[in-house]
């Protein structure tokens, strides 16, 4: 295995740290989310991994506040990139019309993002913890998705399929509908359903449409 830092061949030492620091980020995700940030003491962390607190602030010398961040942004990096692959699956498909497509987008988007309710559980919990430039990293990876909804209306309109306009606009406006949308339902303990995804998809494929 290589670093994909460095490209180099990772000793066992190194791969030994990386799985203890996962360990630590894994266990303090789901402490932060059943309890709090501020209800988690690092002793607790601690004894949940098994691990000495000495080797714990080696691997995050910033402390538990440390680790918050990290888990954050890590979950977001994953989360992200996950849905992005998803979207780039979907745009791919050339002969989809664009309804099945919206549909096909909002149901599995809805699936990405309640596969980690614990990221979502700290997230809106503790982001008041965090500083403005600690926020901005975190949101300047949600733009990867809204770049690709506007790219793919982009060849939709070239195929003659929608009429041209603010392609950034009107991804915005759908994701950002949609996104709300599944996270009310989240908070309610509920899923979009079907029916819902397909009208709101022939709601923006009319929108959209010469």
């Amino acid at each position: 295995m290589e670093s994909k830092q460095t490209g180099k061949r990772m000793t066992s030492r190194d791969l030994q740290a990386a799985q203890r620091k996962q360990q630590i980020l894994q266990a303090a995700k789901q402490l932060f989310a059943e309890k709090g940030y501020h209800a988690v003491s690092m002793r607790e962390l601690n004894k949940a991994i098994g691990m000495a607190e000495a080797l714990t602030y080696h691997y995050f010398p910033g402390g538990k506040f440390e680790i918050l961040t990290t888990v954050l942004q890590t979950a977001q990096e994953e989360r992200i990139g996950g849905i992005v692959l998803f979207f780039q699956e979907i745009f791919a498909k050339n002969d989809l019309p664009l309804p099945h497509a919206l549909t096909q987008l909002m149901i599995g988007l809805a699936e990405k993002l309640t596969e980690d309710q614990a990221y979502f559980q700290i997230l809106i919990r503790e982001r008041p913890l965090l500083n403005d430039e600690q926020t901005e990293a975190l949101d300047s990876l949600t733009t990867l998705p809204f770049e690709a909804m506007s790219e793919y209306l982009s060849r939709r309109a070239e195929q003659g399929e929608i009429r041209n306009m603010d392609f950034s606009m009107a991804s915005s406006q759908f994701l950002a509908h949609i996104v709300f949308t599944i996270i009310q339902q989240l908070l309610r303990g509920t899923r979009i359903e079907q029916a819902e995804a397909v009208k709101l998809s022939e709601f923006y494929a009319e929108l959209w449409a010469k």
